[in-house]
């Protein structure tokens, strides 16, 4: 005698059975993602050549390469505070020094203080009388870029260098509504 099972029993069955899988068979067939632990991932060291190869020290199998480095112990390092803020070099490079002479004269000292107070300037909107009169604070001027690249190709073309010539400025002042009507007469 034959027994029949009916299809939504076979469903259900399944789904319980498949239901019971755990995240090992998921990452096994490929269904989760597998990624390398972030702390465990680090770079292996270079490998060196000694100036004789008679020096060398005999090779020891199973232990790890002399200059290999932990990767717990470098990740640790690398979030330790002592660490993160090192002082830059004192001393520059004869490179160094020569790109900085050509990158033309410092900064004032106080040019961060400049940024932000020109940025503080466009940031406000002008009041309702400022509009009206046209007044209030006045915006840096910005570079006309057209002007001030026939001004670069111009003195390309006669030999000279680019810091010649004053740099084409647009003043970014609007006249206010009596201002205009005052200049229309």
């Amino acid at each position: 005698m034959r027994i029949k099972i009916p299809a939504a029993a076979c469903a259900v069955t399944l789904a319980i059975v498949l239901s019971g899988c755990s995240d090992n068979m998921k990452k096994t067939f490929g269904l989760e993602a597998n990624p390398p632990d972030a702390f465990q991932v680090g770079t292996q060291a270079p490998l060196s050549l000694p100036p004789e190869l008679g020096v060398l020290p005999p090779p020891n199998p199973g232990e790890p390469r002399p200059q290999q480095v932990n990767a717990a112990q470098q990740g640790a390092d690398a979030l330790d505070t002592a660490n993160a803020l090192t002082s830059a070099p004192t001393t520059q490079s004869p490179g160094e020094q020569a790109l900085l002479d050509q990158a033309g004269p410092a900064p004032s000292g106080d040019i961060r203080a400049q940024v932000n107070q020109n940025a503080l300037i466009a940031s406000k909107p002008p009041g309702f009388v400022a509009k009206l009169t046209g007044s209030g604070p006045v915006p840096a001027p910005t570079v006309d870029a057209g002007a001030e690249q026939r001004r670069l190709q111009e003195n390309e073309a006669l030999g000279q260098p680019a810091t010649t010539g004053a740099t084409p400025q647009d003043s970014n002042v609007k006249p206010g509504f009596f201002q205009s009507i005052w200049n229309a007469f």
